[in-house]
C-alpha cells in the first residue's frame, strides 16, 4: 500500500463492506496516503469511491489478489456520505501476521509523531518519537510518560522517529518491563528521564 500509484487503483472490498456478512464492493482508490497516528502505530489512510455501511468491516484487494487495506469506519469523512476508508496494509502487516499466528502483541498506549529536522532546528525539540496523546490507564500513563515527552530510547534501542518506536515494540512481549528514555522539557531545557514501563497485551 506504499505504492506511489495508489490513486485510481481499481479495488474490491470483501467481508462486510455493506454491513452484511459476505457482501462485496467494487471501486477505486479516490484519495489518500494521509499519515495517521493510531495507538502505538502509524499508518496511512485511504478513501475509496465505494459507498458502504457505517458498520463496515473487511479487507480491500487490488486486481492482483493482493490485500492492500483493512476497512475502518473510525475515520470516515462526514460529508462523503459513507464512502469506505481503509488503513494501508504495509505499516500494519507485522501486527496482522503476529496476531494471525497467535503471538501476543505488546501494548504501551501512546500516539505520536516524528520530530522533523525542521522542528528540531527551529524549536530545539530532540529527535525522537514525540508523544501527542496517551490512552487512559495505559502502561505508558501509569509509568509517568506525559504528552510532550520525546521518546529517544527503549532499553538498548535508539529511537529516532515514531516508526522506530513501533518496530521496537513489535520485538517485545507483554509483561516485559522496559526502560523508556524520554527527553522532557523542564523550564527552558530538555532533560533525560528514565521511566520503567510494564507492557501489556493488545486487546483483540
Amino acid at each position: 500500500s506504499n505504492s506511489k500509484n495508489m490513486l485510481g487503483t481499481p479495488v474490491v472490498a470483501i467481508g462486510s463492506p455493506m454491513g452484511v456478512s459476505g457482501s462485496v464492493g467494487y471501486g477505486i482508490i479516490s484519495s489518500g496516503g494521509t499519515a495517521l497516528s493510531i495507538t502505538d502505530r502509524s499508518c496511512k489512510l485511504y478513501l475509496t469511491d465505494m459507498k458502504g455501511s457505517k458498520n463496515a468491516c473487511g479487507v480491500i484487494f487490488n486486481l492482483h489478489n493482493q490485500i492492500i487495506g483493512i476497512i475502518t469506519n473510525q475515520h470516515t469523512i462526514a460529508d462523503m456520505n459513507g464512502m469506505l476508508t481503509m488503513y494501508g496494509i504495509t505499516e500494519l502487516k507485522k501486527i496482522v501476521e503476529k496476531m494471525s499466528n497467535g503471538s501476543p502483541v505488546a501494548y504501551m498506549g501512546i500516539r505520536g509523531v516524528d520530530v522533523t529536522s525542521e522542528i528540531h532546528q527551529e524549536l530545539g525539540v530532540p529527535i525522537g518519537a514525540y508523544v501527542t496523546e496517551l490512552e487512559f490507564d495505559s502502561p505508558a500513563m501509569r509509568a509517568g510518560i506525559q504528552r510532550g515527552d520525546v521518546i529517544v530510547g527503549i532499553d538498548d534501542r535508539i529511537i529516532t522517529n515514531f516508526s522506530n518506536y513501533s518496530n521496537a515494540l513489535m520485538q517485545m512481549e507483554p509483561g516485559q518491563s522496559v526502560d523508556v528514555r524520554v527527553m522532557r522539557q523542564v523550564y527552558n531545557e530538555y532533560r533525560e528521564v528514565h521511566l520503567y514501563v510494564v507492557l501489556e497485551e493488545v486487546k483483540k
